[in-house]
């Protein structure tokens, strides 16, 4: 029974001393007896592989471009309003959303613009985001002209970004990217409608407001 102690202890410092303490931390490779597949066999961009070797282009390129013809599954094609911001069959900018817009859109709208639009256009949309602090101009969302402009336009914008420019190199890039690629269609009819919500919070009258909310209104106007 000695023996057996004796060893049994050898081995917990053998391990301990290989594998160390849970939450230690230390420049070595830990252990790992099961991987959990963390790390699994894949294609780094630009790179080679055998599928492209023996059945494809041999052109050097791991990841692939899709097949001639082909949409991807849920990705929108159509020519339609709600896609470009467009009048059917014109090249006219749709003057309303074509989207229903309620409660909960418009949460899902500001959500999207505190994630993607604050940085730049601030919270209250006046331009004075956190990058103001590092000499990057964005538009204020109050000025008229964009008060007055259609919804569509701005969904085109939020979609395709705007104001290419391009670099001392040659390299073009819009200096409000494109959110395509970030937002459904419908995500960016939501921030439109919140950016709408933005400006009307600027614009609206007190006689427009429910007589509940009014006396308190008053007051806060009184006191400024």
């Amino acid at each position: 029974m000695r023996y057996f102690i004796t060893g049994f202890l050898a081995v917990i410092c053998l391990v301990i001393s290989l594998a160390g303490f849970q939450g230690s931390l230390t420049r070595n490779r830990p252990i790992e007896i099961f991987p959990d597949m963390d790390r699994q066999a894949r294609v780094r961009p630009q790179a080679p592989n055998l599928f492209n070797e023996i059945h494809g282009a041999k052109d050097g390129i791991g990841s692939r471009l899709p097949v001639t013809g082909t949409i991807a599954r849920g990705i929108p094609f159509e020519d339609t309003a709600v896609n470009t911001g467009k009048k059917d069959g014109s090249d006219g900018w749709l003057e309303l959303n074509p989207l229903e817009v309620n409660e909960k859109t418009l949460k899902r709208g500001r959500e999207r613009y505190d994630i993607y639009c604050t940085p730049c256009h601030g919270k209250a949309g006046d331009g004075n985001g956190i990058t103001s602090q590092y000499n990057l101009v964005a538009a204020d969302l109050h000025q008229m002209r964009l008060v007055q402009i259609e919804d569509g336009y701005i969904f085109d914008v939020l979609k395709n970004g705007y104001n290419l420019t391009t670099n001392s190199v040659g390299i073009a890039s819009y200096r409000m990217p494109a959110y395509d690629s970030k937002m459904s269609n419908e995500d960016l009819w939501h921030v439109v409608s919140y950016i709408r919500a933005l400006q009307y919070s600027q614009l609206g009258r007190l006689d427009e407001v429910s007589e509940d909310d009014r006396a308190g209104l008053q007051k806060i106007i009184n006191a400024e």
